[in-house]
Protein backbone atom coordinates (compact mmCIF):
# COMPACT_ATOMS: atom_id res chain seq x y z
CA UNK A 1 0.00 0.00 0.00
CA UNK A 2 2.72 2.39 0.71
CA UNK A 3 3.79 2.07 -3.00
CA UNK A 4 0.39 2.61 -4.36
CA UNK A 5 0.53 6.05 -1.99
CA UNK A 6 3.94 6.60 -3.34
CA UNK A 7 2.47 6.21 -6.80
CA UNK A 8 -0.44 9.38 -5.76
CA UNK A 9 2.21 11.27 -4.89
CA UNK A 10 4.21 11.07 -7.77
CA UNK A 11 1.65 12.46 -9.75
CA UNK A 12 0.81 15.74 -7.68
CA UNK A 13 3.47 17.97 -9.17
CA UNK A 14 5.88 18.17 -11.92
CA UNK A 15 8.49 17.30 -12.63
CA UNK A 16 6.98 13.61 -11.61
CA UNK A 17 9.26 12.08 -9.42
CA UNK A 18 10.70 8.20 -9.28
CA UNK A 19 7.69 5.83 -7.66
CA UNK A 20 11.02 4.41 -6.15
CA UNK A 21 12.66 7.42 -4.62
CA UNK A 22 9.22 8.38 -2.76
CA UNK A 23 8.31 5.00 -1.68
CA UNK A 24 10.97 4.80 1.15
CA UNK A 25 9.59 8.43 2.87
CA UNK A 26 5.97 6.99 2.97
CA UNK A 27 4.81 6.81 6.46
CA UNK A 28 7.74 6.61 8.04
CA UNK A 29 7.18 9.01 10.54
CA UNK A 30 3.95 7.33 11.51
CA UNK A 31 5.22 4.48 13.22
CA UNK A 32 4.54 3.74 16.94
CA UNK A 33 4.91 -0.10 17.04
CA UNK A 34 4.80 -0.01 20.96
CA UNK A 35 2.30 2.60 21.42
CA UNK A 36 4.62 4.11 23.99
CA UNK A 37 4.28 7.35 21.93
CA UNK A 38 1.56 7.19 21.78
CA UNK A 39 0.11 6.31 25.47
CA UNK A 40 2.69 9.07 26.50
CA UNK A 41 0.48 11.61 23.96
CA UNK A 42 -2.51 10.49 25.83
CA UNK A 43 -1.36 11.26 29.33
CA UNK A 44 -0.56 14.88 27.70
CA UNK A 45 -3.63 15.49 26.25
CA UNK A 46 -6.06 13.56 28.64
CA UNK A 47 -7.34 10.90 26.62
CA UNK A 48 -7.90 7.79 28.64
CA UNK A 49 -8.52 4.58 25.50
CA UNK A 50 -9.03 4.49 22.06
CA UNK A 51 -10.04 2.17 19.36
CA UNK A 52 -8.03 1.12 16.70
CA UNK A 53 -9.89 0.00 13.11
CA UNK A 54 -7.79 -2.25 11.47
CA UNK A 55 -7.56 -2.23 7.93
CA UNK A 56 -7.31 -5.68 5.95
CA UNK A 57 -4.90 -4.51 2.68
CA UNK A 58 -3.53 -7.47 2.09
CA UNK A 59 -5.51 -8.49 -1.22
CA UNK A 60 -5.83 -4.79 -2.68
CA UNK A 61 -2.01 -4.02 -2.19
CA UNK A 62 -0.70 -7.04 -3.66
CA UNK A 63 1.07 -9.85 -1.83
CA UNK A 64 4.71 -8.77 -0.94
CA UNK A 65 6.96 -12.10 1.50
CA UNK A 66 7.86 -9.11 3.55
CA UNK A 67 3.81 -8.09 4.42
CA UNK A 68 2.43 -9.36 7.20
CA UNK A 69 -1.08 -11.64 6.97
CA UNK A 70 -4.38 -10.09 8.77
CA UNK A 71 -4.11 -12.42 11.33
CA UNK A 72 -0.26 -11.19 12.20
CA UNK A 73 -1.58 -8.06 12.55
CA UNK A 74 -4.78 -8.60 14.37
CA UNK A 75 -1.86 -10.51 16.71
CA UNK A 76 0.21 -7.11 16.79
CA UNK A 77 -2.96 -5.32 17.76
CA UNK A 78 -3.92 -8.03 20.67
CA UNK A 79 -0.47 -7.44 22.10
CA UNK A 80 -1.08 -3.48 22.06
CA UNK A 81 -4.07 -4.25 24.10
CA UNK A 82 -2.52 -6.43 26.40
CA UNK A 83 0.14 -4.12 27.17
CA UNK A 84 -1.98 -1.07 27.52
CA UNK A 85 -4.01 -2.94 29.96
CA UNK A 86 -6.92 -2.60 27.66
CA UNK A 87 -6.89 1.65 26.70
CA UNK A 88 -6.40 0.40 22.73
CA UNK A 89 -8.79 -1.34 21.79
CA UNK A 90 -9.32 -2.60 17.70
CA UNK A 91 -12.03 -3.88 15.50
CA UNK A 92 -10.53 -6.95 13.50
CA UNK A 93 -10.18 -6.21 9.64
CA UNK A 94 -11.18 -8.53 7.06
CA UNK A 95 -11.79 -8.27 3.57
CA UNK A 96 -14.75 -11.43 2.66
CA UNK A 97 -12.60 -11.89 -0.05
CA UNK A 98 -10.41 -14.00 1.68
CA UNK A 99 -11.66 -17.85 0.93
CA UNK A 100 -11.21 -18.63 4.92
CA UNK A 101 -12.51 -14.91 5.56
CA UNK A 102 -15.05 -16.85 7.85
CA UNK A 103 -12.68 -18.33 9.94
CA UNK A 104 -9.90 -15.76 10.36
CA UNK A 105 -12.83 -13.52 11.77
CA UNK A 106 -14.10 -16.06 14.01
CA UNK A 107 -10.72 -16.55 15.53
CA UNK A 108 -10.27 -12.74 16.54
CA UNK A 109 -13.43 -11.64 17.18
CA UNK A 110 -14.07 -13.24 20.32
CA UNK A 111 -10.83 -12.26 21.78
CA UNK A 112 -11.75 -10.04 24.91
CA UNK A 113 -10.16 -6.67 23.71
CA UNK A 114 -11.62 -7.18 20.10
CA UNK A 115 -14.17 -4.33 20.03
CA UNK A 116 -15.97 -5.19 16.42
CA UNK A 117 -15.54 -5.76 12.27
CA UNK A 118 -14.00 -3.09 10.47
CA UNK A 119 -14.52 -3.20 6.37
CA UNK A 120 -12.72 -1.57 3.61
CA UNK A 121 -15.18 -2.16 0.73
CA UNK A 122 -13.13 0.29 -1.72
CA UNK A 123 -10.48 -2.42 -1.19
CA UNK A 124 -12.19 -3.83 -4.66
CA UNK A 125 -15.54 -5.53 -3.45
CA UNK A 126 -18.54 -4.10 -3.07
CA UNK A 127 -21.06 -3.96 -0.17
CA UNK A 128 -24.32 -4.94 -2.64
CA UNK A 129 -22.99 -8.65 -3.40
CA UNK A 130 -24.91 -10.49 -1.27
CA UNK A 131 -22.01 -13.23 -0.90
CA UNK A 132 -20.38 -10.67 1.34
CA UNK A 133 -23.17 -10.39 3.76
CA UNK A 134 -22.61 -13.39 5.79
CA UNK A 135 -19.86 -10.74 7.54
CA UNK A 136 -23.13 -8.80 8.72
CA UNK A 137 -24.96 -11.96 9.65
CA UNK A 138 -22.21 -12.90 11.44
CA UNK A 139 -22.39 -9.44 13.39
CA UNK A 140 -25.27 -9.94 14.12
CA UNK A 141 -24.96 -13.07 15.49
CA UNK A 142 -21.83 -11.82 17.68
CA UNK A 143 -23.31 -9.06 18.29
CA UNK A 144 -20.80 -6.72 17.73
CA UNK A 145 -20.47 -3.36 15.70
CA UNK A 146 -19.29 -3.27 11.73
CA UNK A 147 -17.14 -0.07 11.15
CA UNK A 148 -17.53 1.04 7.61
CA UNK A 149 -15.23 3.02 5.73
CA UNK A 150 -16.94 5.86 4.23
CA UNK A 151 -15.10 8.29 2.69
CA UNK A 152 -13.74 9.25 -0.98
CA UNK A 153 -10.68 9.70 0.20
CA UNK A 154 -8.43 7.17 -1.57
CA UNK A 155 -7.55 6.65 -4.84
CA UNK A 156 -4.94 4.45 -6.63
CA UNK A 157 -5.60 1.24 -6.16
CA UNK A 158 -8.68 1.79 -4.61
CA UNK A 159 -12.48 1.95 -6.13
CA UNK A 160 -13.86 4.63 -3.59
CA UNK A 161 -17.46 4.52 -4.98
CA UNK A 162 -17.46 0.70 -2.95
CA UNK A 163 -17.78 3.01 0.19
CA UNK A 164 -20.34 5.44 -0.30
CA UNK A 165 -22.75 5.73 2.35
CA UNK A 166 -25.70 4.88 0.38
CA UNK A 167 -23.75 1.25 -0.33
CA UNK A 168 -24.30 0.43 2.90
CA UNK A 169 -28.18 0.96 2.98
CA UNK A 170 -29.42 -2.20 1.45
CA UNK A 171 -27.15 -4.24 4.09
CA UNK A 172 -28.72 -2.10 6.79
CA UNK A 173 -32.43 -2.65 5.86
CA UNK A 174 -31.55 -6.46 5.82
CA UNK A 175 -29.71 -6.59 9.54
CA UNK A 176 -31.37 -3.82 11.26
CA UNK A 177 -30.13 -4.76 14.67
CA UNK A 178 -26.29 -4.55 13.79
CA UNK A 179 -24.70 -1.65 14.86
CA UNK A 180 -23.49 0.63 11.70
CA UNK A 181 -20.71 3.15 12.31
CA UNK A 182 -19.85 5.29 9.16
CA UNK A 183 -15.57 5.50 9.55
CA UNK A 184 -15.44 9.42 8.59
CA UNK A 185 -19.23 9.91 8.31
CA UNK A 186 -18.33 10.26 4.52
CA UNK A 187 -16.00 12.83 4.74
CA UNK A 188 -15.35 14.76 2.97
CA UNK A 189 -18.26 15.07 -0.45
CA UNK A 190 -20.31 12.43 1.36
CA UNK A 191 -20.81 14.06 4.49
CA UNK A 192 -24.69 15.11 3.93
CA UNK A 193 -25.19 11.90 2.15
CA UNK A 194 -23.97 10.21 5.99
CA UNK A 195 -26.00 11.54 7.73
CA UNK A 196 -29.26 11.01 5.00
CA UNK A 197 -28.68 7.58 5.67
CA UNK A 198 -27.65 7.34 8.96
CA UNK A 199 -30.79 9.10 10.09
CA UNK A 200 -32.94 6.78 9.06
CA UNK A 201 -31.70 3.69 11.51
CA UNK A 202 -31.56 3.38 15.17
CA UNK A 203 -28.37 1.44 15.03
CA UNK A 204 -26.06 3.65 12.94
CA UNK A 205 -23.17 5.87 14.16
CA UNK A 206 -21.47 8.66 12.71
CA UNK A 207 -17.43 8.34 13.58
CA UNK A 208 -16.23 12.13 12.97
CA UNK A 209 -12.49 10.87 12.35
CA UNK A 210 -10.98 13.16 10.05
CA UNK A 211 -13.39 16.47 10.37
CA UNK A 212 -10.59 17.82 12.25
CA UNK A 213 -9.35 18.99 8.77
CA UNK A 214 -13.21 21.00 8.07
CA UNK A 215 -12.84 22.31 11.86
CA UNK A 216 -9.38 23.96 10.90
CA UNK A 217 -10.13 25.42 7.23
CA UNK A 218 -13.05 26.77 8.30
CA UNK A 219 -14.70 26.20 11.92
CA UNK A 220 -18.06 28.14 11.34
CA UNK A 221 -18.82 25.64 8.43
CA UNK A 222 -17.75 22.43 10.55
CA UNK A 223 -20.28 24.27 13.67
CA UNK A 224 -23.02 23.92 11.26
CA UNK A 225 -22.33 20.39 10.02
CA UNK A 226 -22.60 19.53 13.38
CA UNK A 227 -25.49 20.97 13.95
CA UNK A 228 -26.80 19.24 11.07
CA UNK A 229 -25.78 15.85 12.42
CA UNK A 230 -26.72 16.00 15.88
CA UNK A 231 -30.59 17.41 14.64
CA UNK A 232 -30.68 14.55 12.12
CA UNK A 233 -29.41 11.60 13.87
CA UNK A 234 -28.68 12.73 17.45
CA UNK A 235 -26.05 13.31 19.90
CA UNK A 236 -25.94 9.75 21.20
CA UNK A 237 -25.05 8.45 17.91
CA UNK A 238 -21.99 10.77 17.04
CA UNK A 239 -18.22 9.50 18.11
CA UNK A 240 -15.55 11.60 18.26
CA UNK A 241 -12.98 10.67 16.07
CA UNK A 242 -9.49 11.52 15.25
CA UNK A 243 -7.42 9.41 12.70
CA UNK A 244 -4.68 10.96 14.02
CA UNK A 245 -1.50 8.56 14.55
CA UNK A 246 1.58 9.31 16.35
CA UNK A 247 5.59 8.55 15.47
CA UNK A 248 8.94 10.05 15.45
CA UNK A 249 8.27 13.08 13.84
CA UNK A 250 4.63 13.21 13.32
CA UNK A 251 2.62 14.47 16.41
CA UNK A 252 4.70 13.07 18.75
CA UNK A 253 3.61 15.04 22.00
CA UNK A 254 -0.08 15.01 20.98
CA UNK A 255 -0.35 18.69 19.37
CA UNK A 256 -2.88 17.86 16.92
CA UNK A 257 -4.49 15.37 18.62
CA UNK A 258 -4.91 18.17 21.42
CA UNK A 259 -5.90 20.88 19.20
CA UNK A 260 -8.77 18.78 17.67
CA UNK A 261 -10.17 18.34 20.88
CA UNK A 262 -10.06 21.72 21.86
CA UNK A 263 -12.14 22.65 18.40
CA UNK A 264 -14.40 20.19 19.30
CA UNK A 265 -15.07 21.34 23.01
CA UNK A 266 -15.76 24.15 21.65
CA UNK A 267 -19.36 22.70 20.05
CA UNK A 268 -20.37 23.29 23.58
CA UNK A 269 -19.26 26.87 24.04
CA UNK A 270 -21.12 30.03 21.97
CA UNK A 271 -18.77 31.08 18.87
CA UNK A 272 -18.99 34.69 17.19
CA UNK A 273 -22.50 35.28 18.12
CA UNK A 274 -24.14 32.16 17.27
CA UNK A 275 -25.30 29.58 20.36
CA UNK A 276 -23.87 26.65 21.43
CA UNK A 277 -24.30 23.72 18.97
CA UNK A 278 -24.77 21.17 21.81
CA UNK A 279 -25.29 20.94 25.44
CA UNK A 280 -22.18 19.76 27.84
CA UNK A 281 -24.26 16.65 28.45
CA UNK A 282 -24.56 15.34 24.32
CA UNK A 283 -20.52 16.92 24.28
CA UNK A 284 -19.89 14.17 26.81
CA UNK A 285 -21.71 11.38 24.84
CA UNK A 286 -20.03 12.47 21.36
CA UNK A 287 -16.52 12.58 23.16
CA UNK A 288 -16.23 9.53 25.33
CA UNK A 289 -20.30 8.10 26.17
CA UNK A 290 -20.95 6.97 23.15
CA UNK A 291 -17.91 5.09 22.26
CA UNK A 292 -17.41 3.55 25.66
CA UNK A 293 -21.44 2.01 25.18
CA UNK A 294 -20.41 0.75 21.54
CA UNK A 295 -17.33 -0.48 22.03
CA UNK A 296 -17.05 -1.80 25.40
CA UNK A 297 -14.37 0.27 27.30
CA UNK A 298 -14.29 0.60 30.97
CA UNK A 299 -13.41 3.49 32.71
CA UNK A 300 -9.85 3.05 34.36
CA UNK A 301 -11.27 4.42 38.01
CA UNK A 302 -13.79 1.82 37.73
CA UNK A 303 -11.56 -1.13 36.87
CA UNK A 304 -9.46 0.84 40.26
CA UNK A 305 -12.94 0.53 42.16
Amino acid sequence: MRYAWARQATGRREPMRRIEDVEPQVMVKQSDPTAEITMKAFERVGVEAALIPVVDWTLVAGQNPNDLTIDQLHDRHDQLAIATDGRLRYCAGIDPRHPDARERLAQVVTRPHCAGIKLYPAGGWSMSDRSHWWVFEFANDHQVPVVIHTSPLGGDPLVTPNSRPSEIAPAMAAFPSVSWVFAHAGFEAWWLEAVDIASGWQSAYLDLSLWQICAQNDYEEFRKRIRTAVSRVGAHRILFGSDIIRGPGEDEDGSRLGEWIKLFIGLGEPYKGTDRVVSEQDLELMLAGNAARLYGFTSRENQKG
